[in-house]
């Protein structure tokens, strides 16, 4: 399978990927909410918000490249995984700008932590691509 083919399912996975990070992530930080008397803030509250994000886009990622089998075995350069992975370094740079020029500004988490847990399932799939290839060598 060619490069192209495989960052085109890449961007078809990261809508269920990126969904299930909001659902999960969501549920555990409702989950927190009403086990904690306060907000989690610290380690804690980042943990919270990283965590199955992260994990969720890893498993959905890692699946696809289990399921891709040895379609891209033979692309083991930089160069192809770039090319492979292409949408979602372009949505975890434009996500990633949209952290850091916003951040600071009270409003922008109002909605924030929705662009964070896509942007972490994003990276993810850049992770799972990296270690697969890895994995293979």
């Amino acid at each position: 399978m060619t490069e192209v083919r495989v960052a085109a399912l890449y961007t078809v996975a990261l809508v269920p990927a990126g969904g299930l990070a909001l659902v999960l992530s969501g549920w555990v930080m409702d989950l927190s909410k009403h086990q904690a008397p306060e907000l989690p803030s610290g380690v804690d509250g980042w943990a919270l918000n990283i965590v199955p994000a992260f994990a969720t886009g890893l498993l959905v990622f890692l699946a696809l490249a289990h399921f891709l089998g040895g379609t891209h075995g033979a692309g083991h350069s930089v160069g192809r995984h770039v090319r492979r992975c292409a949408p979602l370094y372009l949505v975890a740079l434009g996500l990633g700008a949209l952290l850091l020029h916003d951040a600071r500004s009270p409003d922008f988490w109002h909605f924030g932590q929705l662009v964070l847990w896509v942007w972490l399932a994003a990276l993810a799939g850049i992770m799972a691509d990296g270690l697969t290839v890895l994995r293979r060598r």
